[in-house]
């Protein structure tokens, strides 16, 4: 016969092995994405990794011959930041699948989610009784010194 903690064990354990799975096929979708940008102009293209790693330039027309090179310069820069733009976004969007609701995965990638608030809230939940428990008495700070 199996008990009500038990239970939550095997139920804990088996959710961390759909999480662990999910992730791993975030990593394997990601190890490969590369994301492709053409120039306004379109004189040019680049193409990014997933980290926004720079892995391509191709010039679609001999224009660029002729541009000065402050404006290839500034078309170049352009193309390359909304490429990595649109690269974080869609890694966003693939790590979205496995967070919990709530959380964003552009503000993690962006570096504003609060991570000591978030903390602070798992162990929170962490001290909760489980359901069905009686909540045990907390000792009082500085108690049995």
């Amino acid at each position: 016969m199996s008990s009500p903690l038990h239970n939550q064990i095997e139920q804990a354990y088996a959710e961390l092995e759909r999480s662990q799975a999910a992730l791993a096929g975030v990593q394997e979708e990601l190890a490969g994405a590369q994301t492709t940008v053409t120039s306004k102009n379109r004189a040019i293209t680049v193409t990014v990794d997933s980290r926004g790693d720079l892995v391509d330039i191709k010039f679609l027309t001999r224009s660029y011959r002729t541009m000065p090179s402050a404006e290839l310069a500034t078309l170049l820069i352009e193309t390359i930041a909304e490429a990595r733009t649109k690269a974080q976004a869609a890694v966003a969007a693939t790590f979205q699948s496995v967070l919990p609701t709530g959380m964003s995965a552009l503000d993690m990638i962006n570096g504003t989610v609060d991570f000591e608030e978030m903390m602070r809230e798992a162990i929170r939940i962490a001290n909760e009784p489980f359901p069905g428990d009686e909540p045990t008495e907390q000792p009082k700070p500085g108690a049995g010194r």
